[in-house]
């Protein structure tokens, strides 16, 4: 009998490891640019909501979708975490936090063969190292958004023109990663596929009207291209999203803390 309560007290636990999920509630690019240009896109997610936490170290995986000869790379630190300031982890860090990400060939692998789009191409990006993701339901109780930000480059000789944009994101627990799934069909189940702009995709969070448009304007002739400067977040204030924050915006981070904004 004891054994059987032992068993059924695991398979609980895990499905409340496994139910504290995360849903795309903004992705961000520019409106405009112009060939030659390079620009920072980003996605955020949030909790689901679901009455559980998820305090482990997972893997992080992130996907972009960009015309073919566009290319994408990723900023320093381009995992960012936001939580309210008094949320520590069990070492005393801060859950206000960055992480490092780097291209993963296996990801871009499986993101072109589930969500092929004719004309355009995935680039797969890995955390460097497994992040502590004290991901909780109650913002005063964990992190409460994660931020990806990636470096996209317009070509030189890229056409005048609206094109689209899409993100994809996931995570694993296991040590191994990705690199426990020999096909893209072993892990279409996986929570590589966890939240994502892509449509007819085995996303399970997804959200199309997210995908981002992007008008490429005609060459001025100007060839001076300044790549986005290293972010001030500490010393301006941001909404969820990680624009700048307006008077309109009722939630903020201002200097890594979630606040509400009273001056609308």
């Amino acid at each position: 009998m004891h054994h059987r309560v032992s068993t059924y007290h695991f398979a609980f636990l895990l499905v409340l490891l496994l139910t504290s999920c995360y849903k795309l509630i903004s992705t961000y690019a520019p409106k405009e640019v112009e060939p030659g240009q390079t620009f920072e896109v980003s996605f955020t997610i949030v909790d689901d909501g679901s009455e559980t936490q998820n305090f482990v170290n997972d893997w992080s995986y992130a996907g972009v979708r960009l015309p073919k000869g566009w290319t994408a790379s990723v900023p320093e630190g381009a995992h960012q975490q936001f939580a309210e300031d008094w949320v520590y982890y069990k070492d005393g860090s801060q859950v206000n936090s960055s992480h490092d990400m780097e291209p993963c060939d296996k990801l871009t692998q499986f993101y072109n063969s589930a969500c092929p789009k004719t004309g355009y191409t995935w680039s797969g990006f890995k955390s460097v190292t497994k992040i502590p993701k004290n991901i909780s339901a109650c913002w005063r109780n964990g992190c409460d958004s994660i931020r990806i930000t990636f470096l996209v480059t317009v070509p030189e000789n890229c056409a005048p023109g609206r094109y689209t944009i899409d993100f994809m994101g996931g995570d694993e627990e296991d040590d191994a990663g990705i690199d426990k799934y020999n096909r893209y069909t072993d892990a279409k189940d996986s929570r590589l596929f966890h939240v994502g702009t892509a449509s007819g995709s085995y996303v399970n969070n997804r959200n199309a009207s997210l995908s981002r448009t992007v008008v490429v304007l005609e060459a001025t002739g100007l060839k001076e291209v300044r790549s986005p400067q290293p972010s001030t977040q500490s010393s301006r204030d941001y909404d969820l999203s990680g624009r700048p924050a307006t008077r309109q915006s009722r939630l903020i981070i201002k200097d890594g803390k979630k606040i509400m904004n009273y001056k609308h």
